[in-house]
């Protein structure tokens, strides 16, 4: 049996190997942590759970197993081993200061754009090492909708009996309409044992990067999912912070990294997914609510009612809609792109797809590799725009919208922007950024690690172009981001815009 929070042995430095040493001691629902020196050991409470079940020793010491085991998958370096005290199984790990945890980053300044691409990168690296699994994943989020309904109904002191009507029927409609997807990705391998509680909480930013830990270790049921359900936790929990951007930009990130058409097929789901991680944040909260004081379960209460409310407006998308962003390089297309991708379409925002990005995944180099002049031949930047409209075909037809960037130079590269969005019935707005020579030299000679191979004469080459009647409409982008961002604010559709 584990001894209580009050037992000396175990609020002495020396049972851990730290003499002498300041003990910090954490409960949760099913574990105690003892923060000592430089390492945390996890004891496993004698519970038992509606869905764990920790009663026993030898189920606390194959759960501290199992615990082990799938998270060295996402992060050997944290996890160190077992030991035993008294008896009972204890999960050794490093020990981090609270501050690096990314809930605490998230309360004092945010994220920034290189922490947000590394949240990225340690999302597809975890879910490239996630195991398969055969199961069906329809199967898996019409059980998870069939319990939040039931849920949100048995608790109308909390949540109103006609939203809950809506997000049931929302939540029909979009299961019912992506039947097909769901069974092909669990076909297609993208059914994996994630670690499946990839929220803000469980994130701590070291020297060397993000790391992911406290995976779902008692349920290989709740973990075995989709990989961008997975990923979706993550999205959401930063939308629920405020950090629009963040979470737009460790999407792109995320599927940059993969460059799997699955995944662009998939964001038709997203509106599924984040719906279904915010609606099981409501009813988490909710539980807190019957738990706690008066004076306390004001504030739980009204977080529930922020996250079912959240549920129901992801199941709600904006109509997707096509935004290409043209110009000579410097003039900031990919700035205003990744300014406005956040903004438009469905939450998290939309698809940002860049010209650059797209020439140097087709040559098979690194971002930030220089290419030969033969990269940039008519016959390759062909191949570069007909990639671009392919991913954003894919996009746009599962409903996710699209900003594409790129210089856009021929009127048949514009014409065929706007064909493709007329094919597909989907609302088509075509920029054209200008600036005076000088400044489009300026900028390009004073970037620093940037993906774009362009330089001052790459510049005066462009201006040479025979760029034909430009239909878009022009924007003057001589003067800072936000001012061009303003002026395309008032070009784009209205409706386009996700909520803020």
């Amino acid at each position: 049996m584990v001894r209580s929070m009050f037992d000396p042995d175990f609020l002495k430095g020396a049972t851990w190997g730290y003499p002498g040493s300041p003990i910090e001691h954490v409960e949760t629902h099913a574990a105690h942590i003892f923060l000592v020196g430089e390492h945390a050991f996890k004891i496993k409470k004698p519970v038992k759970l509606p869905y764990l079940d920790f009663s026993t020793l030898s189920k606390r010491r194959a759960v501290i197993e199992d615990e082990l085991a799938i998270n060295r998958t996402f992060t050997p370096n944290l996890y160190e081993g077992i030991i035993e005290v008294h008896g009972e199984p204890v999960l050794v790990m490093k020990r981090f200061d609270s501050h690096a945890l990314l809930t605490w980053r998230l309360d004092h300044g945010g994220i920034d754009d290189d922490l947000a691409k590394k949240l990225a990168a340690m999302a597809a690296a975890a879910h490239s090492a996630a195991p398969l699994r055969q199961a069906q994943g329809r199967a898996i989020l019409l059980g998870l909708g069939a319990q939040l309904s039931e849920a949100f109904t048995n608790s109308p002191d909390i949540f109103r009996a006609a939203e809950t009507l809506e997000f049931h029927a929302l939540f029909e409609d979009q299961m019912a309409r992506h039947r097909a997807l769901l069974n092909q990705r669990s076909e297609n391998g993208l059914i994996r044992r994630c670690h499946g509680d990839m929220h803000c909480g469980n994130i701590a930013v070291l020297a060397a990067g993000p790391v992911i830990f406290d995976a779902i270790e008692f349920s290989e049921r709740i973990a075995t999912i989709d990989v961008l359900y997975d990923l979706a936790f993550l999205l959401m929990d930063l939308l629920r912070h405020g950090q629009r951007r963040a979470a737009n930009l460790v999407l792109n990130h995320y599927l940059h990294l993969r460059r799997d058409e699955e995944d662009l097929s998939g964001l038709a789901l997203l509106p599924l997914f984040l719906s279904t991680r915010a609606g099981v944040r409501a009813l988490v909260t909710a539980d807190l609510v019957h738990e706690l004081t008066v004076s306390r379960s004001l504030k739980e209460r009204g977080d529930a009612l922020d996250y079912f409310r959240a549920s129901i407006g992801y199941l709600k998308p904006p109509r997707p809609l096509l935004v290409c962003v043209g110009g000579l390089s410097g003039s900031g297309k990919s700035t205003l792109a990744s300014r406005l991708a956040p903004v438009i379409g469905a939450m998290p925002g939309a698809l940002h797809l860049r010209s650059d990005n797209e020439r140097k995944a087709l040559a098979g180099v690194e971002d930030h590799e220089c290419l030969p002049s033969e990269a940039y031949t008519r016959t390759r930047s062909a191949e570069v725009y007909h990639a671009l409209m392919q991913r954003a075909e894919t996009a746009l037809r599962g409903g996710h919208a699209v900003i594409m960037d790129a210089v856009f130079a021929t009127v048949e590269e514009r014409v065929r922007a706007a064909r493709l969005a007329g094919r597909l019935g989907v609302d088509f707005t075509g920029l054209w950024l200008e600036a005076a020579p000088s400044t489009l030299k300026d900028r390009v000679s004073k970037r620093i690690a940037d993906v774009s191979d362009a330089t001052p004469d790459v510049v005066d080459q462009q201006l040479g172009y025979d760029l034909g009647p430009i239909e878009w409409a022009k924007v003057d982008a001589s003067g800072t981001p936000a001012e061009t961002e303003a002026q395309v604010r008032r070009i784009l559709p209205s409706r386009s815009a996700a909520p803020t």
